[in-house]
């Protein structure tokens, strides 16, 4: 009886052996690249930006919005909405026309667009009414948490008031510390200890060319936060009743894309 041996035909390409070992050395390729995150190389995950590149929107007096477009490079716009109200006593309200106006004008010292905020005298009763601005950060409309914020107001000034606490103008903030010059500047940025116009300042008004009336802000980490603005002009004369105004910004702080942390 003849035996028959069946060979491999390797004249004709690979052997089914050449394929199985083959297939066994791609499957690990194949399964990390379907393990890798797809948006990798097209979303940033963290961006320092300032709101002297973003586009502002004023809605109203009482509501405008900075947006940064596609931040993230996934379609999703970052967004600072500023929404004012009326605070405290009526002896100051919200001026229409200039509130919220973004302004590139030379104001404590350097031409940078900053937010203005602006009161109308009433009387002159010294109980401290005017306006408080919430700033809130979101991403695609959900709340985002900022680190490293930091930003100037700019301008606090005022003639001193009869309180025997300082100028007119007074800034009080619920998350943040700031620096300033003492010459010119009193207080801690509190309520009840509000930044303001030192009572021993060189003069009522502080030139829009100088820093003397600003404050630095820096806050470590916010989704949110607001901005008290009051004033108190029972020191002028009862024909003496002028709108009273300070700068916000440039905004500047580090963002983080919720998608790149665990």
């Amino acid at each position: 009886m003849t035996e028959t041996t069946t060979r491999p035909n390797r004249t004709g390409g690979i052997t089914r052996r050449t394929i199985v070992k083959s297939a066994a050395w791609s499957v690990p390729v194949i399964a990390a690249a379907a393990g890798a995150p797809i948006a990798a190389a097209s979303v940033a995950c963290t961006a320092t930006v300032s709101t002297a590149t973003a586009t502002y929107s004023r809605i109203s007096a009482t509501s405008a919005v900075f947006t940064w477009t596609g931040l993230f490079g996934a379609g999703k716009d970052l967004t600072l909405t500023l929404t004012a109200a009326p605070n405290g006593a009526t002896n100051m309200t919200i001026n229409p026309t200039n509130n919220l106006l973004l302004d590139s004008s030379t104001q404590g010292g350097e031409a940078q667009p900053s937010v203005r905020l602006s009161l109308d005298t009433v009387d002159l009763r010294n109980i401290g009414g005017g306006e408080r601005v919430t700033f809130a950060f979101a991403l695609a409309g959900s709340p985002l948490s900022v680190e490293a914020l930091s930003y100037k107001i700019k301008d606090i000034d005022g003639v001193q008031a009869l309180d025997g606490l300082g100028g007119a103008e007074r800034v009080y903030l619920s998350d943040g510390t700031g620096t300033y010059d003492p010459t010119w500047v009193r207080g801690q940025g509190t309520g009840t200890n509000p930044w303001r116009p030192f009572t021993g300042s060189p003069n009522a008004e502080v030139a829009p060319t100088s820093a003397a009336g600003n404050v630095a802000v820096t806050v470590g980490s916010a989704s949110a936060f607001s901005l008290t603005f009051v004033a108190n002009n029972s020191g002028r004369a009862a024909s003496d009743r002028p709108n009273q105004n300070i700068w916000i910004g440039p905004f500047t702080f580090t963002a983080t894309n919720p998608a790149c942390t665990p």
